[in-house]
């Protein structure tokens, strides 16, 4: 005969499994995530190249268009970096002659124009540093084995009509994201955290969700990438080519030397 006492302890066990198996699964899945997308070979990928049309949007209208180029190197974590530097270069292109771009410098920000380099503001670097430590895909190259992660499995979510394993990531800071990996493959096809406004403390929820999943080398990367923040569209990227480790000089990713450097943007 089975006592109270047996029981209850039985059933405090069960649950304490139950917690464990949630924690455990999340992290399998966000392992598996990373493993489905390349692993290893994602890892080698030290430069990429995408071409293709970019949209951005303001009060659910379309601001602009264009034909944009994003190059992207990627460097090694730096242990006696300061806190702001991101192991990330990047030059976004957003003319055919190339004369009107973005500069992303290991956590500085650029904008250059035929008239000069202008500095980005305090507020959309910020930000900036905050999306890209937050981006899934910086999480799979440089996040993944960071200590004092937890992994939670929230149970199955249903995203544009698609089961998906819901999974939060909350990093020892207490900074979370939410992961969707899609059920059939899982992949992932959406994230989204909470950014607070830096003055107002105004809560906003950042949203990217990644579509066309097509090979890489030996990678599965999405060609498709939109963002969202409070519901509202602000940019869509669709690639029609994407090329990893392609040789790009150092030149793509420093500032020019024959222009002048203006003050910051308000």
């Amino acid at each position: 005969m089975i006592s109270r006492r047996d029981l209850t302890i039985g059933l405090l066990g069960a649950c304490g499994l139950r917690a464990q198996t949630r924690q455990e699964k999340g992290e399998s899945l966000v392992r598996s995530a990373f493993s489905t997308i390349g692993g290893e070979a994602f890892l080698a990928i030290q430069t990429q190249v995408r071409a293709g049309r970019a949209y951005s949007f303001y009060n659910r209208q379309v601001r602009g268009t264009a034909r944009i180029t994003i190059y992207d190197r990627y460097e090694r974590l730096r242990a006696d970096a300061e806190p702001d530097w991101l192991p990330v270069k990047r030059r976004e292109v957003y003319t055919e002659k190339g004369d009107y771009y973005a500069l992303f410098l290991n956590g500085a920000v650029y904008e250059v124009t035929y008239r000069g380099v202008v500095p980005e503001h305090d507020d959309y670097v910020a930000r900036y540093r905050q999306e890209s430590r937050r981006d899934i895909f910086y999480f799979f190259r440089y996040r993944l084995d960071e200590p004092g992660l937890y992994f939670y499995h929230q149970g199955t979510e249903i995203i544009d009509n698609v089961p998906c394993d819901a999974v939060d990531i909350v990093d020892a800071a207490g900074d979370a994201i939410t992961v969707f990996l899609r059920k059939a493959d899982g992949l992932p096809i959406q994230q989204q955290y909470l950014r607070r406004d830096r003055k107002t403390r105004v809560p906003y929820e950042e949203k990217s969700l990644f579509g066309r999943y097509k090979p890489v080398g030996d990678c599965l990367l999405p060609w498709i990438i939109r963002r969202e923040r409070d519901g509202d569209r602000v940019f869509e990227l669709y690639a029609d080519s994407y090329e990893a480790n392609r040789p790009l000089s150092a030149s793509v990713f420093s500032l020019p030397s024959d222009l002048p450097m203006l003050p910051p943007n308000p």
